[in-house]
């Protein structure tokens, strides 16, 4: 402001000494129009960030984390860690990262073939993605690419840099690994058609003997699911009584020494919440007499109770019982 009245007072005094006056006047007029647009297009762009950093957040989250693979199993070793928790939206062309604005993005369709640099890299995703996905990869293909790719200071490209979608899916390439987004309602879905739901009635008291069980497989994989693999391709459970809206499921973890274990699973919104060593018997082979043996049961209240004696020399050592408690988050306290 106080450099605009010493630019009119020069202007004023020229004017009063300068017979072309009405030059220096329209030469004034055009000074101040230019201030007050760069005015207007400063305060224009500051409500448009302002407008989206208030967006509805709640509906911010309609990308979540699904799977990952590798594009060369022997080469690269694949970890989800920093993407099993990541929520993101694109709406036209800002993305908005756990519920908050971050960057924009450039959105185009293209040949798919034209996406990958390389014809190999367009067949190998096209085998993975069939294989892992069912999906085939149509001719042209909605990409998006961050404005500030390489920019340390984008959120966005701390994750990537370009994306593609394919139906209800998102994928993305990190370190020789395929990461794969899939839609909010999507996963929901899933989900509930994934996880059998059947009435039980409480309390559940039952010990499984591991030569007669008949096991159900699950349709999705849940976020967090990995862990408990055991190796396995499929992921086998017994289906638990559902607690205040919270799946609850038993995974045997028969891989290594002990044949007899089993880890219950909270899940809730298609994530593992809370594990549970519940049941098993642990012992070193060289101690048959020497064993730890864990069950547990459920009240009609919905308490988890964990039952766990120590035996040595086929003599009880130690009597130990936990209570747990499912919470609505789906944690354990």
């Amino acid at each position: 402001m106080k450099f605009t009245l010493m630019i009119l007072s020069e202007i004023i005094k020229m004017m009063m000494m300068n017979k072309n006056s009405l030059f220096l006047l329209l030469l004034f007029t055009f000074f101040l129009s230019c201030k007050q647009s760069n005015a207007t297009l400063e305060q224009k762009n500051n409500q448009n960030k302002e407008l989206k950093e208030n967006l509805n957040k709640d509906e911010r989250n309609n990308w979540l984390f699904f799977k990952t693979v590798s594009l060369s199993p022997n080469s690269y070793l694949c970890d989800d860690y920093n993407y099993n928790s990541l929520k993101f939206d694109i709406d036209n062309d800002s993305v908005f990262i756990n519920n908050k604005y971050t960057d924009d993005v450039y959105t185009s369709s293209i040949k798919s073939e034209d996406y990958f640099k390389y014809k190999y890299l367009y067949e190998t995703y096209k085998k993975i993605l069939k294989q892992e996905f069912n999906i085939d990869i149509p001719k042209i293909i909605k990409t998006i690419r961050n404005k500030r790719v390489y920019d340390k200071n984008s959120e966005l490209d701390k994750y990537f840099q370009d994306a593609f979608f394919i139906d209800n899916y998102v994928f993305f390439e990190k370190e020789g690994c395929i990461m794969c987004f899939k839609k909010v309602e999507e996963n929901k879905v899933i989900l509930e058609s994934c996880i059998d739901e059947i009435n039980f009635l409480l309390p559940y008291n039952k010990t499984h003997v591991i030569e007669n069980i008949t096991y159900k497989i699950l349709k999705c994989r849940p976020i967090g699911i990995e862990k408990f693999l055991c190796g396995n391709e499929t992921i086998r459970y017994i289906l638990l009584p559902k607690i205040n809206n919270v799946n609850l499921i038993l995974i045997p973890m028969d891989c290594g020494d002990s044949p007899y274990r089993f880890y219950l699973l909270a899940i809730k919104n298609n994530k593992v919440i809370s594990n549970l060593y519940v049941e098993g018997e642990l012992f070193e082979p060289e101690t048959m007499g020497n064993v730890e043996r864990t069950n547990f049961s459920i009240d009609e209240n919905g308490i988890i109770h964990v039952t766990t004696k120590v035996f040595i020399d086929n003599k009880i050592q130690s009597h130990n019982i936990k209570e747990f408690k499912i919470n609505e988050d789906g944690t354990l306290n």
